[in-house]
C-alpha cells in the first residue's frame, strides 16, 4: 500500500491544468488538495472559475470533475507556498513559471509542463523510460540553488515521440544521423488555436486572414503552416540531451547529427513524424522492430500506475499510424511506429512515429514522471 500524498496544481483552469485534474482526481498515490490560477480566478470555487455547468463553461473534457474538486477554492498562483502540499504540478505559461516554480522549489518538488527550467545545465528534463540515468542532477540543482525541492520539466511535446522511438535503437545499434519532418496537431498551439479552428470550420467559407509565419486565428483549415516558432531548435537540442550520458556531474549530449523541419497541420491531437535514421551498426528492419517491441523502461519495471504496458507499439499496417485512429493507443501514453523500411543510405532506415501531444506530451506524461520520482523517494 502506497501512502497518498497531497498535491497542488498551478494553472489549474487552463487546458493542461484541467487535464491534470482529470488524471489526478482518482489517482492511487496523489490527492488534489490545492488549486492555483491567475488573479481573475482567485477567491472563486473551481466550478465558478470555469463557469462549470453554464453555457459559458470552460471545462472542455467529457468527464466532469468530482464535486470535491469543483468546490475547492482557487487561489492566486503568485501566493502559492511550498509548505502547503507535498508536490506541485505546474501547467503555467513559461514566462510565469520561472518565478513561481523557482519560489516553490525552495521548499517542495515541482513537476512541470512549462519550458522555463528545461534548458538550465542543472535541470532534469525528464522523459519517462528514456533518461532516468540523469536523475542525480537533481542533487546538483538543489545544492547550487539552495533548494529543498526541485523543478523537473517535461521535454517539448514534439521531442517526446522522436526521442522515445530513438532510445532502443541508439542503445542497441548506435546512431550516426537523424532527420525528422513533423506534422503537428493544432492542439499543440493551445486551446485558443483549437477554438479558432473549430469556429472556422463551422463558419464554412469565411474569409481567411493573410498568411503569417506564426499562429494567426483561422489559418488552419485546409492548410499547412511550415513554421512553428522555436520548435526545431527545441527538438534538436532536447533529443541529443535526453539520449546523452551523465558523466562527472553533467549531461553530455549524444553525438549523432540531427536535422528537422516542423509543420502545423489541420489535425486535432497527435504529432506525426517522418523519421530517417542512419545506424552506426548494421541491422535489419526486423531487428529494429524487435528492439522497439522488446523495449521496457523504468516505468514498466516499477509498475507505475500511469505507465503503459509497453512504451512503444509497432504496427505492420502500411498506412498506419494515423492520428485519428492511433493517438489514443494505451491511453495516449505510447509512441506508435509504422512504415519501417530501409532507404538508399548506408545503414539507412525510415519510419513514421505518432505520439499524443496532450497526453504523453503534457499532463499525463508529467503524472507518470512524478510517479517515478515518488517511487524512488525523491518526493516525500
Amino acid at each position: 500500500m502506497v501512502a497518498r500524498i497531497s498535491v497542488g496544481i498551478l494553472g489549474a483552469t487552463g487546458e493542461v491544468g484541467q487535464k491534470f485534474v482529470a488524471n489526478l482526481q482518482n489517482h492511487p498515490w496523489f490527492q488534489i488538495s490545492a488549486l492555483f490560477a491567475s488573479e481573475r480566478s482567485a477567491g472563486k470555487s473551481y466550478a465558478e472559475a470555469l463557469g462549470f455547468g453554464t453555457e459559458e463553461s470552460r471545462w472542455f473534457l467529457k468527464a466532469a470533475p468530482e464535486r470535491r474538486i469543483l468546490d475547492l477554492e482557487v487561489r492566486d498562483v503568485n501566493e502559492a507556498r511550498g509548505d502547503e502540499v507535498d508536490l506541485f504540478f505546474s501547467a503555467l505559461p513559461s514566462e510565469t513559471a520561472l518565478g513561481v516554480e523557482g519560489k516553490i522549489a525552495r521548499e517542495k518538488p515541482v513537476v512541470s509542463t512549462a519550458s522555463a527550467y528545461r534548458y538550465f545545465d542543472d535541470s532534469f528534463t525528464y522523459l519517462p523510460g528514456v533518461n532516468e540515468k540523469h536523475v542525480k542532477i537533481i542533487e546538483i540543482q538543489q545544492r547550487r540553488r539552495g533548494w529543498k525541492g526541485f523543478v523537473v520539466p517535461q521535454p517539448n511535446c514534439t521531442t517526446i515521440g522522436l526521442a522515445l522511438s530513438l532510445k532502443p535503437i541508439y542503445d542497441r545499434f548506435g546512431l550516426e544521423r537523424v532527420t525528422m519532418a513533423s506534422m503537428q496537431a493544432v492542439s499543440g498551439a493551445g486551446y485558443a488555436a483549437v477554438s479558432s479552428w473549430a469556429s472556422q470550420r463551422r463558419a464554412q467559407g469565411s474569409n481567411l486572414p493573410e498568411p503569417s509565419p506564426e499562429y494567426v486565428p483561422g489559418t488552419f483549415e485546409g492548410n499547412v503552416i511550415p513554421y512553428i516558432k522555436g520548435e526545431e531548435e527545441k527538438v534538436k537540442r532536447e533529443t541529443v540531451k535526453l539520449l546523452g550520458d551523465f558523466i562527472e556531474g553533467r549531461i553530455v549530449p549524444a553525438s549523432f547529427k540531427i536535422a528537422c523541419k516542423c509543420n502545423r497541420v489541420p489535425v486535432l491531437d497527435g504529432h506525426t513524424e517522418s523519421v530517417f535514421i542512419e545506424t552506426r551498426d548494421k541491422c535489419t528492419v526486423e531487428e529494429l522492430k524487435e528492439a522497439w517491441r522488446n523495449y521496457r523502461g523504468e516505468p514498466q519495471r516499477l509498475g507505475l500506475p500511469t505507465a503503459p504496458r509497453q512504451p512503444i507499439v509497432v504496427t505492420e499496417a502500411v498506412d498506419r499510424p494515423q492520428p485519428r485512429f492511433d493517438c489514443l493507443v494505451e491511453g495516449g501514453m505510447v509512441a506508435v511506429i509504422g512504415g519501417v523500411e530501409p532507404n538508399v543510405f548506408e545503414n539507412g532506415f525510415q519510419y513514421t512515429v505518432l505520439s499524443h501531444n496532450t497526453e504523453l506530451g503534457a499532463a499525463k506524461g508529467a503524472v507518470l514522471a512524478a510517479e517515478y520520482l515518488y517511487s524512488i523517494g525523491l518526493v516525500k
